[in-house]
Parts: structure tokens; C-alpha cells; sequence
């Protein structure tokens, strides 16, 4: 086999640890982050590259698959997304054998009743079962929280300008758009619309590409909690809170709950790549 390319030798000389498993490894690759596959026509954003070693960059090549495909199920899809989303499916279905049963059987009562909840009706000649309006199996969640663990220590990596720890926190909370279609908008995001955030331009070859991905990170004044929002088109998206302090979120969980009662946290705490 040959070497590592030039333009990935370049760039993890320059930044020779793994970000994704706290500095603990040296940096062999280049990573992604999002993943090329969940963007349309080959288009991702640029400067989103970050330097990996080889377990952290091809350990979550299946996961990148689900969230590719997650990523495509927009009810509203263009004839491109939609083209793209039958060989996702493909491509899942051999990944992970029985997840689109799990993800789209339903009965005809279990179909109307989820297509009354969210506002929505068949096409004339089709039947509630065929609107695709889809179930969230147990597998969508983990892989859903390996893309936000590695997403945020990324996005720290870019603004923060250092590497997250491997003993800092990170809790995540995450929606699809059965949310936005019952309710017309999605709760969390709601509560945090008028709280301020920064983030880089999301464009490739000056096209803007914030349609299939975007983003707010914000960071409290002491700098000792953080917080990132994430959408994906109109598919999904999640919010994570985290900080590089260790028992930070957790002392901070614990002072919520002896204030507001015992009522359980919305988040849930992720740690997906730590080794």
C-alpha cells in the first residue's frame, strides 16, 4: 500500500494529535466532520477536516451511513435528495439487516395515527403506509450520538483552538422533523432561539450550504461551559452541552435537580469515543 497523501501528511505535522479521542493518539488521518456522504453533489463545507488517528476516523464508517441516510428523510425532498436516498437505503439495508423493517413497518391504524398527530395526509391514491412517515429505531440513536460526540469535539477544536479532553463531559439532546411537523417548530431549539452564537461560513467553492448543514456554538462568559446546535436540512438535528472541566455538567445536573425537584434532565450524557 502506499503512503499517506501528501495533503494529509501536511496537515497532521502540523496538528499530530487525534482530536476525537482527546489527544491520546497520534494523528494518522484526515477526517470529515460532518461526513462528505450527508451532503448532496459532492458539496461539503470547507475547512472541515481534523486530524484523526486511523480507529477514530474508521471506526464510525457504518454510523456515517445511518446519518447519511437519516440525513435524506426529508418529507419536502428534492428529486436529487431523494435519488440519492434510495441507494442510502440500499446501502443500509445491507449494513444493518432488518433496520428499515423496524424504521417503516407499521399497520394501517399505526400509519393514520402518526399522519393525523403530524398535520399531515396521503397523496390522492396513496395510503397512510406508503407516506414513509418513519419509526426511530433503537440503532438511530447511538449512531446519532457518535456523529454529536464527534461533531463537538470538533467544532471545540475550531473555536476553542484545543483539543477536548478526554475526561471533559458532553450531553446531548437530539430531534427529527416529526417535532417541526406536529408542532411547527422543535422545543429545545425554541427555549435557546435568543441565546447568541458564532460559527464559520458553511460554503464550498462559494456556493452557501447552510440548507444541508448549520450550526450556533456558544460558550458561557468563564468559558467553562459550552454549548452546540445542529440542524440538518429539515431531517434532524441536536443540541450539546459539554465542558473540558471534569464533574462540571455533573455538579451542574445535580444543582438543577435540587432546585427544580426530581425531574429527569432532557439531556443525556454521551461519551461515544473516549477510550
Amino acid at each position: 500500500m502506499g503512503g499517506p497523501k501528501p495533503k494529509a501528511s501536511a496537515f497532521t505535522a502540523a496538528h499530530h494529535l487525534c482530536i476525537f479521542c482527546g489527544g491520546h493518539e497520534a494523528a494518522t488521518t484526515l477526517e470529515h466532520c460532518p461526513p462528505r456522504s450527508l451532503f448532496r453533489a459532492r458539496q461539503w463545507p470547507e475547512k472541515f477536516e481534523f486530524p484523526a488517528c486511523q480507529a477514530c476516523n474508521g471506526g464510525t464508517s457504518d454510523d456515517d451511513l445511518m446519518i447519511a441516510f437519516l440525513a435524506q428523510l426529508d418529507p419536502h425532498g428534492e428529486p436529487e435528495t431523494l435519488t440519492k436516498g434510495k441507494g442510502l437505503m440500499r446501502a443500509v439495508n445491507k449494513q444493518f439487516p432488518g433496520f428499515l423493517g423496524l424504521m417503516f413497518r407499521q399497520s394501517a391504524v399505526e400509519a393514520r395515527a402518526k399522519a393525523r398527530r403530524l398535520g399531515l395526509s396521503p397523496a390522492p391514491g396513496r395510503t397512510h403506509q406508503q407516506m414513509g412517515i418513519a419509526n426511530v429505531p433503537q440503532a438511530t440513536h447511538a449512531c446519532v450520538e457518535k456523529l454529536a460526540d464527534k461533531l463537538t469535539r470538533a467544532l471545540y477544536y475550531l473555536h476553542a483552538g484545543c483539543i477536548f479532553p478526554r475526561d471533559g463531559g458532553i450531553q446531548l439532546r437530539w430531534f427529527t422533523n416529526a417535532q417541526l411537523l406536529q408542532h411547527g417548530h422543535i422545543d429545545v431549539l425554541e427555549v435557546l432561539k435568543d441565546m447568541d452564537g458564532v460559527s464559520l461560513p458553511l460554503k464550498r467553492n462559494g456556493r452557501d450550504l447552510r440548507d444541508q448543514f448549520d450550526y450556533l456554538y456558544s460558550v458561557d462568559p468563564p468559558g467553562s461551559l459550552h454549548m452546540l446546535r445542529v440542524v440538518f436540512g429539515r431531517a434532524f438535528g441536536f443540541v450539546t452541552l459539554f465542558s473540558q472541566i471534569p464533574g462540571y455538567l455533573e455538579q451542574m445536573e445535580c444543582e438543577i435537580q435540587a432546585q427544580q425537584g426530581s425531574q429527569e434532565s432532557p439531556f443525556r450524557f454521551i461519551s461515544t469515543n473516549r477510550k
